[in-house]
């Protein structure tokens, strides 16, 4: 990997100028362009996925002069903006299957590309200030993957960006079009689960369950967790990494992954590094010995809660709801108490998630030079995701990606 630079690097192309760095922290505006955006696109969480050294970064920031519809976020007076923020990684060693596109589409051929928007946390999103129209916005962008190609030459161009939402996938292909960059190709590649959290909190979620089997089962585990006599503490990630970790490589073994202990404890001893000052911690606790048997790990990101990981000892579950609770119950608690109004649950476990009361999504990816499925070709992607949901959110699902991203 290069070195840290100790000064951005600039190269103009008009109307942008686009600052490049080896570090988000280099940009002192990057998280406030990232602040609307998923937590994933913030300095610390991307900061915290270079610790890895698998990959190169490039952290860039296109500046203007000129106006925009948006107050204090450009003028005529000659002084450069920022408007639009991209962080791009060269990874030829990518070791994460999900951030390799021919691992992802078997289709591709395997070719050197780009990855924009980040390669860790499955959930990215466009960084730009508002108030762009989408010829400006697109040209924004458009000046940041021009860097980011010129920045790699061996990419020859190709570049894709996965886990966007719809309504995000749309504003950059929009854009990019309306400034004359393209083409750009769409595909599913996922998709994830929150919940909006409601005025009334977990018993008004509930309450609101679509299907009175689900409020039933949901009351159930409430009260099952209740009597088991288990209770959840609340904590920061620092003073727990040694605890959690070998309950996480519980998890990730359990499901197939070949994770030590001691990996899981270093994966959180780093995040803590980067991430403590966001983290949430729920904690689940035995009535006997108050030794901790499950957890959940959360980061806070302006008014959302973004679950990240789960961890538990198998062994001493009593079988009382620990996982709705850890991660579904307890963290929706905590919004409502918090005045967050969003829960992003992510991916997998969509059929538990799902029947307690989380909305699904289709994620996204677009690519430049790389080439896209024929017209009519079966979309084994969605097929798989179908047929893993539940009947009521599989309809919702099939409705929201016939047409593609929004």
């Amino acid at each position: 990997m290069s070195a840290m630079a100790p000064h951005p690097h600039t190269a103009t192309r008009a109307p942008a100028t686009v600052r490049a760095a080896d570090s988000p922290r280099a940009h002192r505006e990057w998280d406030l362009l990232a602040a609307p955006t998923p937590f994933y696109c913030g300095a610390p969480w991307l900061e915290f996925s270079d610790t890895d050294h698998v990959a190169e970064a490039r952290y860039l920031v296109a500046e203007s002069t000129e106006s925009t519809a948006s107050a204090g976020s450009g003028g005529d007076d000659g002084t450069a903006r920022p408007v639009a923020g991209l962080v791009a990684h060269w990874s030829p060693r990518e070791n994460n299957e999900r951030y390799v596109p021919e691992r992802v589409f078997p289709d591709l051929d395997r070719a050197d590309v780009l990855t924009l928007g980040g390669r860790r946390g499955y959930l990215s999103g466009p960084l730009a200030a508002p108030g762009l129209t989408p010829a400006r916005r697109g040209a924004a962008l458009g000046a940041l993957i021009d860097a980011a190609a010129a920045w790699r030459p061996a990419a020859q161009g190709r570049w894709w960006w996965p886990y966007l939402t719809g309504e995000d996938a749309g504003t950059v292909r929009t854009a990019l079009s309306a400034a004359g960059h393209g083409p750009v190709a769409a595909r599913l590649i996922g998709a994830d689960c929150s919940i909006a959290v409601p005025e009334g909190g977990l018993d008004a979620h509930i309450a609101a369950l679509p299907a009175k089997q689900r409020r039933t089962n949901a009351r159930r585990e409430l009260r099952a967790f209740t009597e088991s006599g288990l209770r959840i503490v609340r904590a920061t990630l620092a003073e727990h990494v040694d605890t959690l970790g070998p309950l996480l490589a519980n998890v990730q073994q359990r499901y197939g992954h070949d994770h030590s202990a001691e990996q899981m404890t270093s994966l959180l001893r780093r995040q803590a590094e980067h991430l403590q000052d966001s983290s949430v911690v729920f904690l689940c606790r035995t009535p006997d010995d108050d030794r901790t048997i499950g957890f959940c790990l959360a980061y806070r990101h302006g008014r959302s809660l973004a679950v990240r990981v789960v961890g538990f000892d198998y062994d001493r579950l009593p079988g009382a709801a620990e996982y709705a609770q850890l991660a579904v119950y307890e963290p929706l608690r905590y919004c409502h108490e918090s005045g967050l109004d969003r829960l992003e649950l992510g991916m997998e476990s969509f059929e538990a998630k799902c029947r307690r009361g989380a909305a699904l999504r289709p994620l996204w990816a677009l690519s430049h030079g790389l080439p896209a499925p024929a017209p009519g070709t079966p979309d084994a992607r969605r097929d798989a995701l179908l047929a893993a949901l539940p009947a009521y959110e599989a309809e919702l699902f099939r409705t929201a990606t016939e047409a593609g991203p929004a």
